[in-house]
């Protein structure tokens, strides 16, 4: 058996992947499993190089993938049908929120199933604002707040490797989660809320990437940084700000305390859901399901998300999490009013729409040949790509 899994700035994760399949492998000794890390590009291209040439390019058994990209793997017949075999999804087991974009007709029928999430958030240093800001909790609820902030912090005097801000966990460009959160924090997205036209460059939509790429514009995030690569956030004495999906993981936290990320007025924000799906293709269907309905056992998907910072999907295991977490408060803001990517077949799509020209864009600024026209051109391109695929479905 085959499995295919998305790669990750976080080398932790591919650490507990492995030790999962060690503890998978000694309970079901005859199992023959490996896999294959791929990034959401090669692992998109793959999956379409399987539709060209199925013979030629053959699909793993076991595939994770973003939530949203279930609507259009299933509708072009890549995978298998889960919620009947599953637990876990025949009881539906996990928060609303999931199940509300994996089962957006309301139906029974489930083709992936939810595994684990993060959810963007914002970490501040306070001795680190000293001077720059009086009262966090208000102050950094807001966009403009948090942006001020960012001008009047001062280095201390032995700056060292000082930074306001660090992002860490993305291909060195701007990303589509990294702008998603102001998109929606401006009640701006890439479609009209009935799906009927592209909205890429609507003044919310081109507002809230406008304001993620300032930050590189003005220099407070470096793009193309090794902070960008590393295996996870730069150390809490380095930075004042670390706007992070993951728990941070720094000795003691340093002080570190955490609010929703700036601009969302109801507390809430973006979710990034990950599930794991069986292909159509599998050669032992019943196989690839056993494994994926043991890896979401309750202990095994709760040291596997654990162990990287993320929050397991299964809704025991996510309270539990959400108990025993000293943040507990404000993830749960965070989950009070949870955005997700709509999973349905044109989103995907747009995404790769979104992320190339943000990559264009990306590459403008560290060239420093950017002109606010540029990301006015991208979107409208980008626009006028998506409004074709809608008008194919």
């Amino acid at each position: 058996m085959l499995i295919w899994l998305l790669s990750d700035y976080d080398h932790r994760k591919h650490v507990a992947f492995k030790s999962l399949l060690a503890r998978f492998s000694a309970a079901y000794p005859d199992s023959d499993i490996e896999f294959l890390v791929k990034s959401r590009h090669s692992l998109w291209e793959s999956l379409f190089a399987h539709l060209r040439d199925p013979k030629r390019n053959p699909l793993a058994d076991v595939v994770e993938i973003p939530q949203n990209w279930t609507e259009l793997l299933a509708r072009l017949g890549l995978l298998s049908e889960l919620s009947s075999g599953l637990e876990a999804l025949s009881q539906r087991r996990y928060p609303e929120f999931i199940l509300r974009e994996l089962c957006r007709d309301g139906g029974s029928r489930a083709y992936s199933a939810p595994w684990w999430l993060e959810a963007p958030a914002l970490f501040y240093r306070p001795q680190a604002l000293k001077g720059a800001v009086e009262d966090p909790d208000r102050e950094l609820a807001s966009w403009e707040g948090f942006r001020a902030a960012l001008d009047r912090l001062r280095p201390p005097a032995r700056r060292g490797n000082f930074r306001g801000l660090s992002v860490p966990g993305s291909s060195g460009a701007v990303e589509v989660s990294d702008v998603l959160p102001r998109m929606w924090g401006r009640r701006g997205g890439l479609f009209s809320d009935d799906f009927n036209r592209a909205t890429f460059s609507r003044d919310e939509t081109a507002g809230g990437v406008e304001d993620w790429l300032e930050l590189a514009v003005s220099g407070k995030i470096e793009l193309f940084s090794a902070d960008r690569f590393e295996n996870g956030p730069r150390p809490a004495e380095d930075c004042a700000f670390i706007i992070s999906s993951r728990k941070i993981q720094a000795p003691g936290r340093s002080g570190l305390k955490m609010l929703p990320y700036p601009g969302y007025p109801s507390g809430g924000g973006l979710m990034l859901v990950y599930n794991l799906a069986v292909s159509a293709s599998a050669g032992d269907f019943g196989a690839a399901a056993a494994f994926v309905a043991w890896a979401l056992e309750p202990r095994n998907v709760s040291a596997f998300a654990e162990s990287f910072g993320v929050f397991p999907c299964l809704n025991s295991v996510f309270e539990e999490r959400l108990r025993n977490e000293k943040e507990a408060a404000v993830y749960r803001r965070l989950f009070s009013a949870p955005e997700l990517m709509p999973n349905i077949m044109v989103y995907p799509t747009a995404e790769l729409l979104l992320e190339r020209a943000l990559w264009n864009l990306s590459l403008k600024i560290a060239r420093r040949d950017y002109e606010r026209e540029d990301l006015d051109r991208e979107l409208i391109m980008a626009q006028g790509e998506a409004d074709y695929l809608l008008s194919l479905y």
